[in-house]
């Protein structure tokens, strides 16, 4: 316990051992459908379904124990699903390259985020970005994981037209998860003279809507308990990757967009959860950043060596983070369990979308109440509530792009107007503006 002390500082921050790994074990909760989506979405690119789920496993939890031992942050990393949509049916089965050609691609990216990141220009370009800007990007994506979260279980349609077919049993589960997670999290226990809270209202919720989900057909109970030949599945995968053929010209824009979308992904993910644990500076800034985004670039690294897409920083680690975990020893259980689920994959892989659902939902609701301290006055809110309106219907690098924009148009016409020169945004702040906007010409 000493040494778990001198380097997560516990005390400090006022959480507990038990409390660390509650919050571990509630974030991999969260996550653990990556293992079922990453093999799915890779196998239609031709690879090895089985050896995508260990090689999914065993890098999640590696790069996840160690952001939490050098960042001290409770932040979980796993193959991003936009990276992997994105190789399977932008690269592969549009027929323009082979799987281990796209990992090529992953792979320049991944170095390049490497090379940034080691000469600390990352932070820099964080700091370029208005306080309230950064505040929108953190609710914007509070809003997007709502909204993901109830197309993906299909409680409203993909159009928002609606509501889903109730007839359908994933559904109905999802719906009665929501309303057990919304009583579990609000109800209060009244005992003497102190009151009391379910601290583990989300990974109970989890549990819970898995096993009501069994009698309803929706959770598959597995056959067996262990993984099956592992060992030759992940040779199938792992260091397969064609960095050569991934340097013709005609990728240059596939290899762009897998830097814009962990960019700004792993960005409103710090900037999301450092809100939520109330570590952001007056300036909005996160003072970790810097080991944040260099244990993000070496996961990539690693990740597309192992035959995985970009590696990113997970929004799911929020969960954890509500139910008490405040340092890094909880990333630690957190990817102690994705190493187990290399013994007992069926076991994980039994936890359906509706289970998870309304966690996501909680942790979008919690990450939209930075909102509180923006600044109302018109040029100000005006970029932000744009960011968080496209961020739900077009997506999160998206939503940043267009968020800049409508900041910098804003303030220049602003000034131009006043002549207040406080108002006009930096060149810098205008490069970068135009580089978050590439993505929609590339």
């Amino acid at each position: 316990m000493d040494t778990i002390e001198k380097r997560f500082h516990l005390r400090e921050h006022g959480t507990t051992l038990r409390t660390e790994i509650l919050a571990g074990a509630t974030t991999f909760a969260t996550m653990a459908y990556i293992c079922v989506l990453q093999p799915l979405y890779m196998k239609q690119a031709g690879m090895d379904a089985v050896g995508v789920l260990l090689s999914t496993a065993l890098v999640s939890g590696l790069i996840t124990m160690f952001m939490g031992w050098y960042s001290n942050m409770p932040i979980a990393l796993a193959p991003g699903i936009a990276s992997s949509v994105v190789l399977t049916f932008s690269i592969v089965q549009s027929g323009l390259a082979t799987w281990e050609t796209g990992l090529g691609m992953v792979m320049v990216s991944a170095l390049l985020f490497l090379i940034l990141s080691l000469f600390k220009l990352r932070e820099k370009v964080v700091e370029l970005i208005p306080k309230n800007i950064k505040v929108g990007i953190s609710a914007g994506l509070g809003v997007f994981i709502i909204r993901t979260a109830l197309v993906n279980a299909k409680l409203i349609n993909p159009d928002f037209r609606g509501f889903g077919d109730m007839s359908d049993p994933s559904v109905r589960l999802a719906a009665i998860s929501t309303v057990l997670c919304l009583l579990l999290s609000f109800v209060r226990i009244r005992i003497g003279n102190r009151e009391y809270k379910i601290r583990a209202s989300l990974l109970i919720t989890i549990i819970l809507a898995t096993l009501i989900g069994i009698p309803m057909g929706v959770t598959q109970a597995p056959s067996s308990l262990f993984t099956q030949g592992g060992i030759k599945a992940l040779g199938n995968v792992a260091f397969k990757l064609d960095l050569l053929g991934a340097l013709k010209p005609e990728y240059v824009a596939f290899i762009f967009a897998f830097f814009i979308s962990d960019f700004f992904g792993t960005l409103a993910t710090a900037l999301g959860l450092g809100a939520q644990m109330g570590q952001l500076d007056e300036n909005g800034n996160l003072p970790v950043i810097g080991k944040i985004f260099l244990a993000d670039s070496i996961g990539s690294v690693l990740g597309a060596a192992m035959g995985l897409t970009i590696v990113t920083s997970y929004v799911e680690s929020a969960a954890g983070i509500e139910v008490g975990g405040k340092t890094g020893l909880s990333s630690i259980f957190t990817g102690i369990f994705f190493l187990f689920t290399m013994l007992f994959a069926p076991i994980f892989l039994m936890i359906p979308t509706a289970a998870t659902t309304p966690v996501l939902i909680m942790i979008g609701i919690s990450m939209m109440q930075g909102l509180k301290t923006v600044d109302y006055e018109a040029t100000e809110w005006t970029p932000v509530a744009i960011l968080i309106m496209s961020t739900l219907f077009y997506g999160i690098s998206q939503g940043i792009g267009i968020g800049l924009f409508a900041y910098c148009m804003i303030k220049t016409a602003y000034y131009l107007f006043t002549g207040e020169k406080g108002q006009m945004p930096s060149l810098m702040t205008w490069a970068f503006t135009v580089l978050a906007c590439l993505q929609f010409v590339l």
